[in-house]
């Protein structure tokens, strides 16, 4: 098997990925990054997948040749554009003010930045854990929602902060 795609090169993630894969993005355009796995870890069977920044969504690792279509060669011009309006949705997501301006879409559809940005209002500045742990951040991430779900609900933003407030308070300095 050799290594189909080159760093730059514009593919799109087909719609049907393998099962071990369910849990991937798919059916997304993406861009090759210079983070290949193949020029990384040869000689072991992820020798030819690839580390994608896929538009929307950012970078991720471990596709494979069949996991993916060429739309063009050379389009890395496309990742400067697409890093600023993630970068700008970021900046608009964790905005308090939309935050509970949009509630009902923040907990409907919750972005990670808006999650972020609440608990950063109680001292969790790292949802992630010290381990960088998808797990914990999920499970921080449901409890954040969880804490502020009657806030947002009742678009009350003063009493997000004040119950923060409360919450720093109570667990006591940071260990």
């Amino acid at each position: 098997m050799k290594q189909e795609f080159r760093v730059g090169d514009l593919v799109h993630i087909k719609k049907e990925l393998p099962g071990c894969m369910s849990h991937f993005t798919k059916d997304k355009d993406a861009i090759v990054t210079k983070y290949s796995h193949n020029s990384c870890q040869a000689g072991n069977d992820w020798e030819h997948s690839y580390s994608l920044h896929i538009k929307g969504h950012g970078k991720t690792s471990w596709y494979h040749n069949s996991n993916l279509d060429l739309i063009e060669h050379d389009r890395a011009d496309l990742l400067e554009q697409w890093e600023k309006e993630q970068q700008e949705e970021v900046d608009l997501k964790s905005d308090l003010d939309w935050i509970f301006e949009n509630s009902t879409e923040v907990l409907k559809t919750p972005h990670g930045s808006s999650i972020s940005k609440l608990a950063e209002c109680f001292g969790l500045n790292n949802l992630w854990g010290s381990n960088g742990e998808g797990f914990v951040w999920y499970q921080n991430a449901m409890q954040t929602l969880a804490l502020a779900e009657p806030f947002l609900k009742e678009k009350n933003k003063k009493g997000w902060l004040d119950f923060c407030e409360i919450l720093k308070v109570e667990a006591g300095p940071a260990r």
